[in-house]
């Protein structure tokens, strides 16, 4: 697998096994390559490793930190120093130990988060800001089992101080520890993970948070990679909730995107009307059952309203947080991309 996606934070939903599968449909081996849906940020990062000049876009502020820090910046990577920062004694509301201690957290780590998210948003330089609070993203979900938020027995274990079940097996301990240990052990080995993913590409690349279709008004490009959520899937505002809380400083509503619920055909066709100036498409979706969501021959019927495509159904595993493929005979995961 591409070494530099190791710069990411694991993410549900991510394309790192896929994206082999979309590039090679494309035309054009150079030019503005536009990513409708950031996301985790793999699909973009390979285009920026393939040359493109890359334009990215996601509404989330946490995709939004993922393409400051990694996709748009060509040079500045962290030091020791700069994880420092996140250390020095800053002025916060606990938040985080307030609403998040010690279900998702133990009090050690809800501490440390506190007082790192506050440090971070402090820093003047804009992009050291964006590459320490992806960093600190990444140390989030490397203290959750599979990067996700709902298992809380661990953590509520770790609290009281019992050890024997966090520490049960082998894939689970590593995560476990991190939630007792001093975190600059954890924050050391992921510093050199997100510097690995800096690199110039001689491109002005450039990240966006805007909604979709406000995106595509302007944005001009050579191709452009629709990766909507899955309609019938679980919601990226409902897995990453607490992730977008903590980011935010507050409680945010957290309602599911409208790709994501039974409206999704009425958005995709709106989607599909707002690109038409752009060249090329090439579109990922899937289903998880085989009467839920977007089948793909309905799919293709859409794009085909527009310009000649063609579909293509991929031999893949869905993974939990892209982190392992485990076999699930009813998923389909498919690809369309116009001629």
């Amino acid at each position: 697998m591409f070494s530099k996606f190791q710069s990411l934070p694991s993410y549900f939903g991510g394309k790192r096994k896929l994206v082999k599968y979309i590039f090679k449909p494309i035309k054009k081996t150079e030019g503005v390559f536009i990513d409708a849906f950031l996301g985790g940020g793999s699909v973009s990062l390979y285009a920026k490793a393939k040359g493109y000049k890359v334009i990215s876009n996601d509404i989330a502020l946490r995709s939004l930190i993922i393409g400051k820090a990694i996709i748009a910046n060509n040079s500045v990577k962290l030091e020791t120093e700069d994880l420092a920062r996140l250390f020095i004694e800053t002025k916060h509301d606990g938040f985080i130990k307030k609403n998040y201690c010690p279900k998702v957290f133990t009090s050690k780590i809800a501490d440390f988060l506190d007082n790192a998210v506050a440090a971070a948003r402090q820093v003047e330089n804009e992009t050291k800001r964006y590459l320490l609070l992806h960093l600190i993203i990444k140390f989030i979900l490397s203290c959750r089992q599979f990067g996700k938020f709902t298992h809380t027995r661990d953590t509520l274990d770790l609290e009281a101080r019992k050890f024997e079940w966090p520490l049960r097996s082998k894939s689970h301990a590593p995560k476990n520890l991190r939630m007792i240990q001093n975190p600059m052990l954890t924050l050391e080995k992921l510093k050199d993970e997100v510097n690995h993913g800096i690199f110039d590409n001689h491109q002005d690349n450039e990240i966006h948070q805007k909604d979709v279709f406000d995106f595509l008004k302007t944005v001009q490009g050579d191709v452009v990679y629709f990766d909507p959520p899955y309609p019938g899937s679980s919601a990226y505002e409902v897995e990453y909730g607490i992730l977008d809380n903590l980011l935010a400083g507050k409680k945010l509503d957290n309602k599911p995107s409208p790709f994501s619920n039974k409206d999704a055909d009425e958005f995709l066709e709106r989607l599909f009307a707002s690109a038409v100036h752009i060249p090329q498409w090439v579109i990922s979706l899937g289903q998880n059952k085989e009467d839920i969501g977007v089948k793909p021959e309905k799919l293709l019927a859409m794009v085909q309203k527009h310009r000649k495509a063609e579909v293509q159904i991929l031999d893949h595993k869905w993974s939990v947080s892209n982190a392992g493929g485990r076999g699930q005979s009813d998923n389909i995961e498919y690809l369309i991309a116009t001629l």
